[in-house]
This record gives C-alpha cells, structure tokens and sequence, in this order.
C-alpha cells in the first residue's frame, strides 16, 4: 500500500497596508509571458475612450503566476457557483 505525503503547510503571512493606500477600479488587463516571467498589466478604460490607463503592472515568476491563476480560479468559483444562474452561466 502506498503511503501519502503529507501535503506542506502553508504559512500565514501578515501584510501591512500603507495608510494611504487605496483600491482601484480595472475593467481591463493584459498578460505577456517569457521564459523567466509573467506580467501582468491592470488598466481603466473609460466608456467611448479609445485608450486606457495603466493602474498597475505585476510581475510574477512562472512559479508564482501558476500559484496565483490556481487561487484565482479557486476563490471565485467558490464565491461565482452560487450565482451562475444570475451570470447567465
């Protein structure tokens, strides 16, 4: 019989939020990818505009983007399947 691992545990890490931060709007984003990293841009674009501005850019090494995209797809299917029927999914 093959035995299992034991999966590691992760670690809580606190994060400090500066005074002055603040959340931003994006209704739009782009990813490039490399060998050696993934970036990830945040834009806002108006309604009518034909141009966006850039709100934040992300860089992740292919480790870490392959982490977040897994957490991502994970939190919002848990918090989305309870409203498909109102996205129309």
């Amino acid at each position: 019989m093959e035995e299992e691992l034991p999966k590691p545990k992760k670690k809580q890490l606190p994060i400090v939020l500066p005074r002055d931060s603040r959340a931003h709007y994006v209704n739009a984003t782009q990813v490039t990818v490399s060998d050696d990293s993934v970036i990830i841009q945040f834009a806002y674009v108006r309604p009518g505009s034909k141009e966006g501005q850039l709100v934040s850019e992300i860089a992740l090494s292919p480790k870490h983007a392959i982490d977040f995209s897994r957490s991502l797809d994970s939190t919002i299917k848990k918090h989305f399947t309870r409203h498909l029927d109102e996205f129309g999914y």
